[in-house]
């Protein structure tokens, strides 16, 4: 199932910037009228401010590409009021036309962003309208300030829209600032109050946040005076992430399906093809995320602990390994990183290899959390636990900040149950959608738009797991099975069964469960459900 969705994170290569030209002509790159009629393109700014128009719309461009297009039809676009529009010409009819549209400060950075996918028919004359997104940006501050400011007030002017942020500070800070509208230049003013609330200090500095990477603000007292080093134009880069390779990729492969994300471009999970509704035990609907197959060995993540073994404030986990590494999994096993070091700050640490080859104690926990790596932009709504948080996670990768979403954790009602060093893999029942293997995906009811797959445990009960074995039923017995019970049933006819060349583990955590079905039933005692190697 191809991603026809208005995306907003989206990164294009700077060119030379310059004011919006209002006088609205023709696209300059719109030649050759026999490729297709001309298309309007007309892209809608967001309703409210957007700052002064010189300040953050210095240049919008469009880029058009597709299927049947040898290269991308570009062109800059005319600043209309609200809106900006184009005359393009040169895309002739067809589907699945990718129009992106960005526009730039004077200093190069993309402000606002959208990308589309859209079928051009040749019959009537056509026009497309996107919304501009604005985007925005991370700023981490540290600072070691002393005794007598108790609180630190930071002002951030992005442009006309302003951020205000106040922490208490009681020695070391480590902060890190999201969504902060993107542009260069932006003012960052901050300041230091007293228990009685008397500014102490006050400085201001300036620095670009961008969509690709996070912005650093350190603050040190020398000899009385706040000194404020904006690491400018140094940054710390997000690590580019691409499931649906080959070597990544089981049910979710780009050479099987191109329009699946491109290498690096945000994953909406949120998409029928990776959210799937399926059966509970007792016939109850559940919803689960589609993770693809994962090995049950887990990678390794490091958490940084204190001397009383308290997670270290502000630092966030190192992992050794990403999507395409060798031994990469979706789940990691913690280990913990005991640091006595009164004076460590966070964030010190940033990379595995330099926790191996340190002197500190490294203590390997019996505590599995899942991580899915995933590109910046990514985004899954769902949680079984309400506390765990539905954005995107930061952690270090060889220096590097890597995004991740977190699903069953330590602290979850839903934990990985984890032993011997592998995952605890329970069964689920399932049906292939060509009745022969994973190519095309689960079978899917198209009256009801669930699959008939059947998960044997539900979060919080013994046994739990995140990640199942299949076994895979024929298609003839779709309509048979609808529960546990009846999945049994099923087990028990071999020639209702797909033999596959390999066990396949699946990641797919349940975020969700609905009401029992009119076949609900007290759940059967699940004999024989578990894995048989």
């Amino acid at each position: 199932m191809g991603l026809k969705s208005t995306i907003g994170w989206v990164l294009l290569a700077a060119v030379a910037c310059g004011a919006p030209d209002r006088k609205n002509p023709n696209d300059p790159r719109g030649t050759d009228e026999s490729t297709g009629e001309a298309i309007q393109l007309v892209a809608r700014l967001p309703e409210g401010g957007t700052g002064g128009v010189s300040d953050v719309l210095a240049q919008i461009r469009y880029a058009v590409s597709g299927p049947g297009l040898p290269a991308a039809v570009e062109g800059r676009m005319d600043l209309i009021g609200r809106s900006a529009r184009a005359r393009v010409v040169g895309v002739p009819p067809g589907e699945d036309r990718v129009f992106r549209v960005t526009a730039m400060d004077p200093a190069e950075v993309i402000t606002f962003a959208v990308v589309d996918t859209v079928d051009i028919t040749a019959d009537a004359p056509q026009t497309v309208e996107v919304q501009l997104r604005r985007l925005g940006g991370s700023l981490e501050l540290t600072s070691e300030l002393p005794p007598e400011i108790v609180e630190l007030e930071v002002n951030i002017d992005a442009m006309g829209d302003t951020l205000l942020r106040r922490y208490d500070v009681s020695g070391a800070l480590v902060e890190r600032i999201d969504n902060i509208p993107t542009g260069g230049d932006i003012g960052v003013v901050l300041k230091g109050y007293d228990a009685e609330a008397q500014v102490l200090i006050q400085q201001a500095v300036k620095t670009d946040i961008r969509t690709d990477l996070v912005a650093r603000i350190s603050l040190e007292v020398v000899g009385g005076f706040l000194q404020i080093v904006a690491h400018f134009p140094e940054y710390i880069p997000i690590v580019e992430i691409d499931r649906f390779s080959d070597e990544m990729g089981v049910f979710f492969r780009r050479t099987d399906n191109p329009d699946l994300p491109a290498p690096n471009a945000p994953i909406d999970f949120d998409d029928p093809q990776f959210r799937i509704k399926a059966f509970g035990p007792n016939g109850e609907m559940v919803e689960y995320y589609n993770f693809d197959v994962r090995p049950k060995v887990p990678a390794i993540a490091y958490i940084a602990v204190d001397r009383r073994d308290d997670q270290i404030p502000g630092q966030l986990p190192v992992f050794t390994v990403i999507p395409g590494d060798e031994g990469y999994s979706d789940f990691v096993h913690i280990h913990n990183v005991r640091i006595i070091d009164r004076d460590y700050r966070a964030n010190s640490i940033t990379d595995a290899e330099g926790i191996v080859d340190s002197e500190w104690e490294i203590i390997p926990t019996d505590q599995v959390m899942q991580a899915v790596m995933v590109p910046d932009g990514s985004m899954a709504a769902l949680r079984f636990d309400a506390t765990t948080p539905s954005g995107l996670l930061d952690g270090w990768y060889k220096g590097q900040v890597v995004k991740y979403l977190l699903f069953e954790h330590p602290a979850s009602t839903a934990v990985v149950d984890f032993g011997a060093g592998e995952i605890n893999t329970p069964q689920m029942y399932a049906f292939f959608a060509n009745n022969r293997n994973v190519k095309d995906g689960f079978e899917v009811d198209p009256q009801t738009g669930m699959t008939h797959n059947v998960v044997t445990r539900l979060p919080g009960q013994e046994g739990y797991s995140p990640l199942w074995v299949l076994q895979v039923f024929k298609l003839v017995a779709f309509d048979r099975v609808q529960d546990l019970a009846s999945a049994l049933d099923q087990s028990k006819v071999e020639e209702s069964k797909v033999e596959l060349e390999s066990l396949l583990y699946l990641n797919a955590p349940v975020v969700g469960m609905g009401g029992a079905s009119q076949i609900g039933a007290a759940e059967p005692e699940p004999e024989g459900e578990e894995e048989n190697e």
